[in-house]
């Protein structure tokens, strides 16, 4: 009877001390993981907070209508897209992402629309803005809408396609250089003169006559070779921007040092 009462005993003091241990243990871990998160949020680059602030700016004004923080450019696109899309649908088609266009090594961060959707990706080829990071800030670089298609080549070069009419018709091919200034690789577009409408070509991608060189290319083959510059654009990654607030810059298949934590 002594015996049973002692090993009784004994398996009380050993469950004590068992939940002193558990008890002493989750005053810890709380701890451990509050530093954790801070030292993650401390690993963010400053490029990636800075473009996360743009990206909240675009959710607020597509999910609120607020416009307080909506980038000064490159809003034309995302403007359209509010104007006719119902708010679910422009959360769902409106994306954003990072990629490296100027090939720094530090991403360019994209938005655009999201046309479709395979497997878990999110795909499409349209452009409403191009931010990039220079010096400690974010910088604007180029915007599309409705009536100027902005798309990337799968060189990186960026191609944009538009006018203002029928008779002033665009085809710029430029690029973004690490300085965060675009490069003009060449500008074609068309122009009215007195023997009709004609197409012009400048290197300097200004689209006056008077400062180009007239082409002997008709305006059916200027045309033509804007849908090949359409035809050979490349599809990109999209994030959809209702999970902007949850996800962050997480999920893309193509990933960045921070983007992928």
């Amino acid at each position: 009877m002594k015996r049973k009462l002692f090993k009784s005993m004994c398996l009380a003091m050993l469950l004590v001390a068992f939940a002193g241990y558990g008890a002493k243990e989750n005053t810890v871990l709380p701890q451990m993981n509050l530093l954790k998160v801070e030292a993650a949020a401390k690993a963010v680059p400053l490029y990636e907070q800075k473009y996360a602030e743009v990206v909240d700016g675009v959710y607020e004004f597509i999910a609120d209508g607020r416009s307080d923080n909506l980038p000064e450019q490159g809003k034309t696109g995302i403007c359209e897209v509010r104007d006719f899309a119902s708010r679910e649908a422009a959360l769902q088609q409106l994306g954003y992402t990072l990629q490296d266009i100027s090939g720094d090594g530090v991403p360019e961060l994209l938005i655009g629309w999201i046309s479709q959707k395979r497997g878990a990706g999110h795909y499409g080829k349209e452009i409403y803005a191009i931010y990039t990071f220079a010096d400690d800030r974010v910088k604007y670089v180029a915007e599309g809408w409705s009536r100027s298609s902005l798309q990337l080549m799968a060189n990186d070069n960026l191609v944009t396609r538009g006018g203002t009419g029928i008779s002033h018709q665009v085809l710029a091919v430029e690029h973004l250089q690490p300085d965060g200034n675009l490069g003009c690789y060449e500008l074609y577009f068309t122009w009215a003169k007195d023997d009709g409408l004609c197409v012009y070509r400048n290197m300097n991608c200004r689209s006056e006559a008077d400062a180009a060189q007239k082409t002997d290319m008709t305006v059916e083959e200027f045309n033509e070779m804007r849908s090949e510059y359409a035809n050979y654009s490349v599809e990109i990654e999209y994030l959809p921007l209702k999970d902007f607030k949850k996800q962050g810059f997480k999920g893309l298949m193509r990933q960045y040092p921070s983007a992928g934590r």
